[in-house]
């Protein structure tokens, strides 16, 4: 519900239905019940839940709008393995769409099935509620739960995550919902799930957890390690969380050259440049992607940085000539350096694959990549080397390290 998705509660939805139901038919049926649950229940008894109460009184267009930063972070950290499964109970496909944003596509599926199939390498996400792309296989009444084929999906997906999540760390996001029935759904889902940790994040009161989430709080209480509740909302969390995953990898890239400077400078790097910049969660993606050699629409699929100590050599170097950072990029002597990760790649190839970027609203002057190796050939033989344009500015000069050391003297 955090904004600018915005998405509606359970109460407006539920709202919304009884009064279009009850100005429907007026006197001559009694009016539709106020809660969600007791509304979806009524519909599922008489067989008309799909063909009546979702189609005719659920807006078809309420579960879209524009991911928030929590969608963003599940996305991303789907995508680099950092999370390494995913349950959700909403039928939205913001996380979904997210991914797409971050160029990739996230592995989700609403059945034990379908993503086990996933290839070992995706992190799944199992939406065990249903997808809104299906609405038939959304879950919205208590009945659903104890009939076909909603009881064997929810039975066999807790069976997988009981597998998938021992012994694992387990964030819960949003313990408490006025969707009553989806604790149910958890319960069964969760219910044989014996985790490392639990770490609850919801901004209610911590001593009202147990009452409002009893199958949560028992969980919480089967953890091996540790079980704590953070008051914090799940977006603001969860952007934190990606924040602090991006800024862990950029700072071992950065360590990970320390040797090699220290032993060519002759003295330590200063403590300040191995730590990496305080910004916004986008824009040290950015960064992670550089420094990974993404090519232009590819994700950031990296848990761990490559071992390669010239990439943090040439950000330290850069720093000790007096750059400082500036968003995405390196700001020295007036001019914008962008650092990129090209091994073992003639510099041309590089360059060519780039041009097909969408143009960044601020363009680097300089791009050094990491890596590649300048051979004596036209950066473009249709064009030559270009004069830029009006949106990208004037076209980014090109170098390998060994040139941008020559250029820059780092």
């Amino acid at each position: 519900m955090a904004p600018p998705s915005s998405l509606p509660s359970a109460a407006e939805l539920a709202r919304k239905a009884k009064q279009k139901y009850d100005a429907t038919y007026g006197a001559t049926r009694p009016p539709l019940a106020e809660s969600i649950d007791d509304q979806a229940e009524f519909f599922f008894d008489q067989g008309e839940l799909d063909t009546v109460y979702l189609r005719k009184y659920i807006d078809h267009n309420a579960f879209a709008g524009r991911p928030n930063g929590g969608h963003f972070a599940a996305a991303d950290l789907l995508l680099t393995g950092a999370i390494r499964t995913a349950v959700s109970t909403n039928v939205d496909t913001l996380i979904e769409t997210a991914g797409n944003y971050l160029f990739g596509q996230v592995g989700a599926g609403i059945t034990r099935n379908s993503v086990a199939a996933l290839t070992p390498e995706t992190a799944p996400l199992l939406k065990i509620h249903g997808c809104w792309s299906d609405p038939p296989t959304t879950v919205w009444a208590a009945g659903q739960v104890a009939a076909e084929p909603v009881k064997t999906r929810v039975e066999e997906a807790g069976a997988w995550l009981a597998q998938r999540l021992l012994n694992r760390d387990l964030v819960v996001v949003g313990y408490w919902t006025d969707w009553d029935y989806l604790n149910q759904v958890l319960d069964m889902s969760l219910g044989a799930v014996n985790p490392a940790r639990v770490i609850v994040i919801d901004p209610c009161e911590t001593d009202t957890f147990e009452e409002k989430a009893p199958a949560l709080h028992a969980l919480g209480q089967r953890a091996s390690q540790e079980f704590c509740h953070v008051r914090c909302s799940g977006d603001a969390f969860l952007d934190r969380l990606r924040v602090d995953f991006s800024q862990s990898l950029i700072r071992r890239v950065l360590h990970g050259g320390s040797a090699s400077y220290s032993h060519h400078a002759g003295v330590a790097p200063d403590d300040a440049w191995l730590e990496p910049t305080e910004t916004d969660a986008e824009i040290l993606w950015r960064i992670r992607r550089d420094l990974e050699g993404c090519d232009p629409n590819e994700p950031a699929q990296r848990r761990a940085p490559v071992e390669e100590p010239l990439l943090g050599m040439t950000l330290l170097q850069l720093q000790a000539c007096g750059a400082v950072a500036d968003g995405s990029y390196w700001k020295l002597d007036g001019r914008r350096v962008r650092v990129l990760r090209s091994a073992n790649r003639p510099l041309h190839e590089v360059q060519a694959a780039f041009d097909r970027e969408t143009p960044p609203v601020v363009a680097p002057e300089i791009v050094i990549a990491v890596g590649a190796e300048a051979l004596p050939l036209t950066p473009n033989f249709a064009r030559g080397a270009g004069t830029g344009s009006i949106a990208r500015g004037s076209a980014a000069r090109w170098y390998s390290r060994s040139e941008a050391i020559a250029e820059l003297g780092l």
